[in-house]
């Protein structure tokens, strides 16, 4: 009942003016994928805008306030998303590429953002015990940059929840016999991940460790060549529609990348489309996930939930252009849940084990970011004076610090209360947060 309650609050966040935020041209990409779709069922040709030189010029269409230069047959990723947006975008009644409107282009993805949260809860149920997974749950649920991300019509919105079963199917495949079944839709997902976009292949990765470190050898390979089978559709794709255009397509991809430091890029750049809304959450959730493979206790953590962050992590770094990640936020959204799990679960650490630490690491990141808007005037930062913010930290960090002194043990009630009245404090703003998203993005 209480994941049944924390999902429908984060479906009504999603859904909550989420035509105006992020502004709907702030990231064109969304229009990209729609219209290849839509003139890809409707006319057989992935008709839509890119800049990359390598396509023939094409005609510039004036639509939304802004130019647009049209090319014929785009590649500049694989067609599996641009087909589920087309798809949708039909059945909605939609023909007509220059009266899209974000209500409809986003909806999909607002949808597959909220089926993200009870999954969450699911792969980590048994890793981090109730608590610790429903507390991950409802950050992923309020946290206003997740909200904000779970908006946009990006291939990461379908790849997040699919990431998410692929762990459950393999776990279930690594600790028991598994049935064929399993084994199958675990295989099917690892193909279609990188049809989706090609850094889904860490999903065959991530899923083909998991099974090789419990020595089911077959199913992992099986995962590896599924990837490379989701991979082999893209250029299929391509040879159908035209060979040397993709490798020209690929080959201007490439140029983007600049070094081996798109991981770093990857987690330190903020949340947003091409505008900088600090997360205090997703680096929060960082460290809860590096804390993970250093705790012996936390095998499973590791395993189910710290290896596909980090398996992802290595993708980006492959395949991503770290000049590109700074402007594109969306990019975080295929691991958020396994990232916020990671935020949620030191937050339930720091009410059933208060120690200084670990409240002010979950106090200076997570609660900054859920308050700093809300406590301040119209979407305008908080700027408290300085003794006042000492005089909160302290009164929320002291008790925790005087727990330590066995003679005291006595007030761990009292102490443990009165953290949780912070944590809940900062879940409000959360909430609150989020439902201001429109204001505080209008003002990045």
């Amino acid at each position: 009942m209480l994941v049944a309650l924390v999902t429908l609050a984060g479906l009504a966040l999603r859904l909550h003016d989420y035509g105006a935020a992020p502004g709907f041209l702030d990231n064109a990409d969304e229009l990209q994928f729609s219209w290849a779709g839509l003139n890809l069922l409707l006319h057989g040709d992935a008709y839509t805008w890119s800049y990359f030189r390598s396509y023939p010029q094409g005609d510039v269409l004036q639509a939304y306030g802004t130019a647009f230069p049209m090319v014929h047959h785009w590649m500049d990723h694989p067609p599996g998303f641009s087909l589920l947006m087309g798809a949708f975008l039909v059945l909605a009644g939609q023909r007509s590429m220059t009266a899209l409107t974000p209500e409809v282009v986003r909806l999909p993805a607002v949808l597959l953002a909220t089926a993200t949260i009870p999954l969450a809860y699911a792969v980590a149920r048994r890793p981090l015990g109730l608590g610790g997974a429903l507390a991950g749950a409802a950050v992923l649920a309020t946290g206003p940059g997740a909200v904000l991300l779970s908006r946009q019509a990006e291939p990461e919105a379908v790849m997040a929840p699919l990431f998410l079963v692929a762990v459950l199917l393999a776990a279930r495949l690594a600790d028991g016999p598994g049935g064929w079944l399993t084994g199958v839709a675990l295989v099917a997902i690892c193909v279609l991940e990188p049809f989706f976009k090609v850094t889904g292949v860490a999903v065959g990765a991530a899923s083909a460790v998991i099974l090789a470190m419990n020595a089911r050898w077959g199913w992992g390979l099986a995962c590896v060549l599924g990837a490379a089978a989701g991979i082999g559709l893209y250029l299929l794709y391509g040879a159908l529609v035209d060979w040397s255009l993709l490798w020209k397509i690929v080959a201007e991809q490439a140029l983007n990348r600049r070094g081996v430091m798109a991981a770093f890029e990857f987690i330190a750049d903020p949340t947003g489309a091409n505008r900088r809304l600090r997360d205090g959450w997703w680096l929060l959730g960082w460290i809860g996930a590096g804390l993970w493979l250093f705790h012996a206790r936390r095998a499973d953590a590791e395993r189910l939930l710290a290896w596909p962050l980090f398996a992802y992590l290595a993708a980006i770094t492959v395949l991503a252009g770290e000049q590109l990640t700074a402007q594109y936020g969306w990019y975080h959204v295929a691991v958020i849940p396994f990232a916020y799990l990671a935020a949620g679960s030191l937050a339930w650490r720091a009410f059933v084990e208060p120690s200084p630490a670990r409240l002010l690491a979950v106090l200076l990141l997570g609660g900054a970011m859920a308050t700093e808007y809300w406590l301040g005037a119209g979407g305008s930062n908080w700027i408290p004076p300085p003794a006042l913010l000492v005089a909160i930290l302290a009164v929320v960090v002291a008790p925790a610090a005087l727990l330590a002194v066995p003679a005291l043990a006595p007030l761990r009630g009292y102490a443990r209360a009165l953290v949780g009245l912070a944590l809940g404090f900062v879940l409000v703003g959360n909430i609150l947060t989020s439902l201001s998203l429109t204001d505080i993005f209008s003002r990045l």
